[in-house]
């Protein structure tokens, strides 16, 4: 698993638009590393309590928090904001575009701890910065294999070197589809319980095809052949056909590839002379989305044959009943003898 640290720079870089981020103070702190995706609001802090108190969380201050220290006399503000900052604060974000105090400020820039402003509630801000540090803090890992998306499904493949990997992804590009990641892909689990895909940055847009080399996707395809990260929701396995392995020939048994707990749906396919594997991948995609919709062709089929089956058998049953003697004396019952 790569070794992924958040500093408070890289908060403002990658989701200060969203979040409306802007730096008052501390600038010289901007290198502080995040160490956990839950905030903190430190109403108790600033009365005194520090018993459990989540320094090392982000702080985010409110109508309550502000006004609290704005409230104080000035001796007793300075105690409370020398004992507030003493801890090793991430960074501070007051909410709703406050005014900031003054002495706030100060204590900032002389710790080295940022102070940052946003527009949005503490509420919104809360929720919002949670769903982005979770998907920073979630579980990742290289996976070797190509990551395509083909119609609106990322599909990941999988399989041994040479089996044809990137073969398949090419001909998958020039159906219209487009590439993630060639020979690396970097999968992480992010909030929502989803799984997401992105290629190795230094790789960029290039495949590696045996034979030909190294290919520039977006020289040959254009730049829509290609993305930067889609989520993973099927995995293909490629493998030489063996002929004593019992494959899946109905799609009643569903397999399911496991990445951290998450459940993605996961298919093997056997590659043998003369089968379109790009064909098979696109119609596997094209049956999930039908999945997605309600419609499961194996289970409908096989629901069919069941109610077909208990249908006939009903029908033998009344059949072979309708050639007893017993149905026969009770449709045509015999007439009373005369004495």
């Amino acid at each position: 698993m790569p070794d992924h640290i958040m500093t408070v720079r890289q908060l403002i870089k990658y989701a200060g638009h969203e979040l409306q981020l802007e730096v008052r103070a501390g600038h010289d702190g901007l290198d502080r590393v995040l160490k956990t995706a839950e905030s903190n609001r430190p109403g108790l802090a600033l009365c005194g309590h520090y018993d459990h108190f989540g320094h090392e969380r982000v702080q985010i201050l409110g109508h309550g928090e502000t006004a609290y220290i704005e409230n104080l006399p000035a001796s007793e503000r300075d105690e409370v904001l020398q004992t507030f900052f003493s801890y090793d604060l991430p960074c501070v974000i007051v909410a709703n575009n406050l005014p900031i105090p003054s002495e706030l400020v100060a204590i900032g820039n002389h710790t080295n701890t940022p102070i940052l402003t946003t527009r949005l509630s503490s509420a919104v801000l809360t929720t919002r910065l949670l769903l982005f540090l979770e998907d920073e803090f979630g579980p990742s890992e290289y996976i070797h294999g190509n990551l395509v998306d083909v119609f609106g499904v990322g599909v990941l493949i999988l399989g041994e070197s040479g089996i044809g990997k990137s073969e398949c992804a090419l001909e998958l590009l020039q159906k219209g589809h487009r590439l993630i990641a060639d020979d690396t892909v970097l999968l992480k689990r992010v909030s929502g319980h989803r799984v997401f895909g992105m290629r190795a940055q230094p790789l960029k847009h290039y495949m590696e095809v045996r034979g030909l080399g190294i290919v520039d996707v977006i020289g040959l395809f254009g730049v829509t052949a290609v993305g930067d990260r889609t989520q993973v929701e099927l995995v293909i396995t490629l493998e030489h056909w063996d002929e004593a392995k019992a494959y899946n020939r109905t799609g009643l048994d569903e397999e399911v590839y496991s990445f951290h707990n998450e459940r993605i749906p996961y298919i093997v396919i056997p590659v043998a002379t003369g089968r379109n594997i790009s064909n098979l991948i696109e119609v596997a995609a094209m049956n999930l989305w039908g999945q997605k919709l309600g419609f499961h062709p194996a289970k409908e089929l096989n629901d069919t044959l069941i109610a077909e089956m208990a249908k006939r058998n009903a029908e033998e049953v009344l059949d072979e009943w309708q050639h007893t003697t017993l149905h026969r004396e009770i449709l045509e019952p015999t007439k009373p003898k005369e004495i």
